[in-house]
């Protein structure tokens, strides 16, 4: 009997076999009728989701069979929400975001040291995915304090030593070179590329800065940066720094992101949005983010409050929010913060509406948080509800952008972003076969924000089930306990 005979017998000896006896496999998990949504094939259509171990392998319009079926009618299916910067580090505030659809988070814009030591202290802790950039300014302090054990101690924070005199100061070319030689190490330990805090180490020369960027070149990855300048005025502005990285961009052929544009850029965001734009379209990798909130997060006895700066940032003293207090300031209140010691935290409102629809509308410009750590009810919302008040304000109330192009913004785009550098991206962002099983499924008429201003320990409200790595940390809305499957996201060497 030839093969080809063979073959057919058996298919006609199947076909003649009972329904039970051809059944369809059992998957762990379906959801069925969701509003499946996938930004890459432009997917947007009621289909089936199954999804076994860690993995999507179904997105259909049969029926399929589930060890768990989930009933996902008149919800959103999209794959879990992206964020470029997060500066959050605690369970707590990993709840919060998970309840704000995210299921990977990621702390690129600062970064950390050491490498190998961030990453292996999450191992099996974490409840999102997790990576990190390694950190321009904490290894740029690391080497200024002799790479000894006290350096390397006040590492824990590396946002709490861009107050230090070091970062004020200039390194010599031996130190820069040190310098250099440890971020590429940090990347080789798996960091997703170099973060930089410029604007808060006003000792970085523009020749250093330059070395850095060619770092990103050298170690085939990409510069996550907080710009130079945050101003509206020259010298010294925003269009000044974002001219600098453009041009490092260019001259070396470097991936550069620049990071939370609506901060650093005021009213001129959209403008800056449209250089990123054009440089873009004329070869040059550089790209940027905003958060969908008008207001930043400042301290007032900072360099951001010296003379003129209201100006600067285009706001006045009554555009001050107190984080003591959830009230504006007033000029005395601001200039005794400024010559006091008591916390002197403050969110300024400088971000208009208009400025924020413009951002979220550009195709180009990706959606992130810059959250943190949940500090009661007068931090920022950003930290609790940056993804749910894209999609409930800017999508569903003001419609500044649809519901494809926010999902897109908020999964495939940062996808794209790293996954050149970082091989276990091109498996996310999706929701296709094959994908990683990082799943949100949402109501689009309810969800939304519920941190303000002033009342910002809120969880967002909408989304009915969450999971990553095929496995739910919200399940009917409600948050899963007990369960730890986030995984390392890193550059081409895994930690």
């Amino acid at each position: 009997m030839t093969p080809r005979r063979a073959i057919i017998l058996l298919t006609a000896a199947l076909a003649g076999l009972p329904a039970a006896a051809r059944a369809e496999p059992v998957h762990d998990i379906v959801f069925v009728g969701a509003r499946a949504i996938d930004p890459e094939t432009g997917l947007d259509g009621i289909r089936n989701i199954a999804v076994n171990g860690d993995r999507v392998v179904a997105v259909v319009e049969t029926p399929l069979r589930g060890k768990r079926t989930i009933d996902a009618r008149g919800l959103v299916a999209a794959p879990g929400f992206i964020d470029l910067h997060s500066h959050a580090t605690t369970l707590d505030a990993a709840r919060y975001q998970v309840k704000d659809g995210v299921t990977t988070r990621l702390e690129l814009e600062i970064g950390t040291w050491p490498v190998s030591a961030w990453y292996a202290a999450k191992q099996g802790q974490e409840l999102l995915n997790y990576g990190t950039s390694v950190g321009h300014t904490p290894v740029r302090y690391y080497v200024q304090k002799g790479e000894g054990a006290t350096g390397l101690a006040a590492l824990r924070d590396p946002m709490e030593k861009f107050g230090a005199p070091e970062a004020g100061q200039p390194i010599s070319d031996a130190a820069s070179a040190r310098l250099l030689q440890l971020l590429e190490q940090g990347v080789s330990e798996g960091a997703i590329g170099i973060g930089s805090g410029t604007q808060y180490a006003a000792g970085i020369s523009h020749k250093e800065m330059l070395g850095v960027t060619r770092v990103a070149v050298n170690t085939q990855s990409c510069l996550f940066t907080h710009i130079r300048h945050g101003s509206l005025v020259e010298p010294d502005s925003t269009l000044e720094a974002v001219q600098e990285n453009i041009a490092n961009a260019a001259i070396t052929g470097a991936c550069v992101h620049i990071a939370h544009i609506n901060s650093m850029a005021m009213s001129d965001a959209p403008m800056m949005a449209a250089l990123i734009r054009d440089a873009r379209a004329r070869g040059v990798d550089v790209s940027t983010e905003t958060y969908p909130w008008g207001g930043s997060v400042d301290a007032i006895r900072s360099h951001f409050f010296d003379p003129g700066w209201e100006k600067r940032w285009g706001v006045s003293v009554g555009d001050l929010q107190s984080r003591v207090s959830g009230k504006r300031l007033t000029q005395a209140e601001f200039d005794a913060l400024r010559s006091g010691t008591s916390d002197d935290g403050v969110i300024m409102h400088m971000n208009s509406e208009a400025t924020l629809a413009a951002l979220l509308s550009d195709p180009t410009v990706i959606v992130a948080s810059d959250g943190g750590r949940i500090e009661g009810p007068n931090g920022h919302p950003r930290s609790a509800g940056s993804f749910a008040r894209v999609l409930g304000h800017y999508v569903r109330e003001t419609k500044a952008l649809t519901l494809n192009e926010a999902i897109c913004k908020m999964t495939l785009m940062p996808a794209q972003r790293l996954q050149n550098f970082v091989p276990a991206m091109a498996r996310k962002g999706r929701l296709q076969p094959g994908a990683d099983a990082d799943i949100v499924l949402f109501d689009p008429a309810t969800v939304g924000t519920k941190a303000t201003y002033g009342d910002a320990a809120h969880m967002s409200d909408g989304f009915r089930y969450v999971m990553v790595n095929g496995v739910l940390v919200v399940d009917g809305g409600v948050l899963v306990e007990g369960v730890r499957p986030g995984r390392p996201v890193a550059s081409r060497i895994k930690p």
